[in-house]
Parts: structure tokens; sequence; C-alpha cells
């Protein structure tokens, strides 16, 4: 391994071996290049539960489903550090690792792929009743109950490439897709942009997490100049919101922290599945506080009935939208 004192001249990013997990760590292979030329990486794909495992998420165990193959590279000393979609990491780390960088984050909003031209809220509307809608997620299924329960929630999974492809050859008359994946692909396709602050994207949605073993002072040197305090803030808030409710994939909530005027203003989102109980709130205050910001969001809406929605959630067992 590396001596944690200098700065190393080699570095091995372990990944998810999916085409959108291995552009974004070319992203950060590519940033950490400009600023270290002479820097040599190597990329370590790895295949991940959420790949092997094609069942609803929810069905699987919900939580690092994309992750804990590749943070145990990282673990065990196979790769310095690890690349993840912010999105997909547990609330609780490995022992021994923390997120040493968040670059600057791409768009945190969700999309809709389908239906006519306009915004997302346009592309819903055109889709007729019994219409289906493709997502593998329970915070959008929960969502676009609110607006469209006429609609038939179909389970999506498969990378977005493969996901992309299924609305394309009709398996699907539309699909719920995270807006920052697709343009980091680079995939040609009209999307049409769902208002955030209805639509509550998942909590650090769009945002890259670097992974790597505590006490790495050199990997904080070399990724120093990728770090984006803004963008670390508002993931800090996301996340500790979605600790605080120890939500996963089977739980139903969002939320979007946005850093704007020296302030961080929080929304959070907790829902049923069929979207007939929604719990809605909003914080803010310094960027410095960011963690206990998400915190104390997270806690208000357990007080104001999440709680008994979150026992439900673990007492229920929850269907799950038909396969396509």
């Amino acid at each position: 391994m590396t001596s944690p004192n200098r700065r190393p001249s080699q570095l091995r990013i372990a990944t998810r071996g999916s085409k959108l997990a291995l552009k974004q760590t070319d992203l950060v292979a590519a940033s950490l290049r400009r600023f270290h030329p002479s820097l040599e990486i190597e990329v370590v794909p790895v295949t991940t539960t959420g790949d092997r495992d094609n069942r609803p998420y929810g069905e699987i165990g919900g939580k690092g489903l994309f992750m804990t193959e590749v943070e145990r590279e990282v673990v065990e000393g196979r790769a310095d550090v690890a690349v993840h979609s912010a999105k997909d990491l547990t609330s609780e780390l490995a022992d021994g690792c923390e997120i040493l960088c968040v670059p600057r984050r791409a768009a945190s909003h969700d999309v809709v792929v389908g239906g006519v031209v306009g915004d997302g809220a346009t592309k819903l509307g055109s889709l007729g009743r019994d219409a289906k809608v493709g997502t593998s997620s329970m915070r959008r299924r929960a969502l676009l109950a609110e607006v469209r329960p006429d609609l038939e929630v179909v389970e999506l999974r498969g990378n977005l490439d493969t996901r992309l492809a299924k609305v394309e050859r009709g398996d699907v008359d539309a699909a719920i897709l995270a807006a920052a994946g697709i343009e980091r692909l680079g995939a040609d396709v009209a999307t049409g942009a769902l208002d955030p602050d209805a639509w509550v994207p998942a909590p650090a949605q769009g945002a890259l997490a670097i992974e790597s073993r505590s006490g790495r002072d050199d990997l904080i040197e070399l990724f120093g100049p990728l770090e984006d305090a803004v963008s670390r803030a508002e993931v800090t808030a996301e996340r500790a919101f979605a600790a605080s409710l120890e939500g996963g994939c089977s739980v139903p909530l969002g939320c979007r922290a946005v850093v704007a005027g020296g302030q961080i203003v929080v929304n959070g989102y907790l829902a049923w599945p069929d979207g007939s109980q929604a719990f809605r709130d909003r914080i803010s205050g310094s960027p410095n506080d960011a963690e206990s910001l998400g915190r104390e969001l997270g806690l208000a809406i357990r007080s104001c009935g999440g709680d008994e929605l979150l026992e439900e959630l673990r007492e229920e067992d929850l269907p799950s939208p038909q396969a396509p």
C-alpha cells in the first residue's frame, strides 16, 4: 500500500462495473489528472449484489446493494479509493472508512423519459389511463401515486442504458430517472424535468462520493482540488436526514438540500408507497450545521407521525411493482 504520509504516484480506484459507474469514475480520473498529470490510475470494476440480483430492491434487503462489494475493495486494501453514486451509500460506512471527497454535484432532480415534449409534469399528464411507468424506486412510486394514481407502475431494473432501451422499445410508456445519470452518460434522449421542490429527490442524488480508509492524509492532499464545500454540505444534510429515518431502498423518502445566500435549506419527504399518506417538512440554517439540521428535520417528521408510518412499513409485506 502507498505510504500514508506522501502523495501517491499510483492510485487504484474501485467502482461498479456498469457503463454509468465507469463513466463517473473516468470523470473523477480526468479531474485528478488535470491537477496531477503524472498520476498513474488503475480502475478496478466490481460486480455488486444489485447488479447480480434482478429482484425488486426491497426484496433483496434494500441497503448497500450497489456499494458493499466496491467498499470491500478499499477495506481489504485492493483499492485506495472507491467512487460511488452518493445516493447508493449506506448511512454507516464500513469501520475505518470515510467519505474522503465530494466533488461538485450534478443536477439532483428527477426527469421523465417518454410522453410528449415538455417538462416532467406535461409528460406525465400526456400519458393515458393505465399507461405503464417504469421505476425501481419506492420514493418515485409514492410520488407518482400522488399525482397520477391511475397509472400502472412497473418494476424497471437494470443499468441506466438498459432502462432507457426499455422505454425506447415500448416495454413501458415512460420512466422516471435521475437527470444526473442521463447527463453523465451522454444519452441522446428527450427528458422532462420534475420540480424538485414537489418531487423531492433521493438523498444525495446527483452527487459522487469518494470513499477511502480513514487517516489517509496523502489522499486528502491528492483529492483536495476536487472537493466542493457546497456539495459536501448538501450531501451531509441529506444523508443525516435519511439516517435519522433509517432509510434504505424499501423506505419511500426523499431529501433535497440547497445552499444559497449563506444558508442551507433542507426539504424532507416520507410517504406510504401508495401515496395515500405523506409527510413533508423543511428546515434552514448555517451550512456549517448541515448534519444536525438534516437530523433535526428527520426527527421532526418522525415526531409528527413518521414513526408510526415507519413502524407500519417494517411490519407490512409491501407489494412490489410488476416487472415489465
